[in-house]
């Protein structure tokens, strides 16, 4: 399998990866359609004169559409936060420390085991400061966490695949985008009257990551972005072709996970 065939077999699946226009474009006006308040008659007989029987069975036709749609959209890219990245006692910043220190560590090892080069220093996130930014830290974190391991998971199956595969080479860039430009980002939109800011259902972190590794390992791993309440969501994709036969290709590429708030129940 090569990168070709595999953009070939999953088109549809890479063209609905794009972030900006499946989750904030399309899951802005899906969650505005579903969740927007309606307004109500105060009699019943204005009911009747307002709305013809066709036109409500027609609103709430859309409406079950875009129920769906969105019901679809949350089983598909949804990421859910492992409980090891989501849930701790004692300090939080404490737990951050540990935390990120051993996926750093899990990381260095796992590339030292297959002679993947790596440095520690690589693989960064911003220090945050309150349990808010922490918390949003963590679950960045384990977007990363996934992100090595099916990495890896795709150097591993190259080579029981041929033995002869350069598979994963290095790892030069490990990279959690900043959460407090994120969040700028997406309070930047105006909130529809009557409706709700996306930001509040759907919270993401995004990891640049850049590699160097064979095509059948890319192909295996974008393979892999792939999993049921785990999915890794590809934003951007950059390969650039080795100068010589048998040799790496650069990879730059942008994962996000994506976590859709749930909405408390009305007490």
């Amino acid at each position: 399998m090569d990168v070709g065939e595999f953009a070939q077999e999953n088109k549809q699946w890479l063209v609905g990866c794009a972030i900006g226009a499946v989750v904030w474009l399309v899951g802005g006006a899906i969650v505005d359609s579903v969740t927007a308040p309606s307004p109500l008659p105060r009699r019943q007989d204005t009911l009747r004169e307002a709305y013809k029987s066709g036109d409500l069975s027609a609103a709430q036709d859309q409406n079950d559409a875009l129920t769906a749609e969105r019901s679809r959209l949350t089983e598909q890219l949804s990421f859910v936060v492992a409980p090891a990245f989501s849930t701790w006692s004692g300090p939080a910043d404490q737990h951050l420390f540990v935390t990120g220190r051993n996926l750093r560590m899990a990381i260095v090892d796992a590339a030292s085991d297959r002679d993947v080069v790596v440095e520690e220093a690589d693989i960064t996130w911003d220090v945050p400061s309150g349990v808010d930014q922490i918390r949003n830290t963590l679950f960045g974190l384990d977007v990363i966490d996934e992100v090595q391991k099916r990495l890896f998971a795709a150097h591993d199956r190259a080579l029981a695949v041929d033995e002869s595969a350069r598979g994963l080479a290095a790892i030069t860039s490990v990279k959690l985008d900043s959460t407090r430009r994120r969040k700028s980002i997406g309070r930047s939109r105006s909130r529809r009257r009557g409706g709700v800011d996306v930001s509040d259902l759907i919270k993401q972190q995004r990891v640049s990551l850049q590699l160097q590794c064979d095509e059948p390992t890319l192909a295996y791993f974008l393979e892999a972005c792939r999993a049921p309440g785990r999915t890794l969501v590809l934003d951007s994709l950059t390969v650039t072709e080795p100068a010589r036969a048998g040799e790496v290709a650069t990879v730059k590429a942008t994962l996000a996970g994506i976590s859709f708030v749930k909405e408390e129940e009305p007490k």
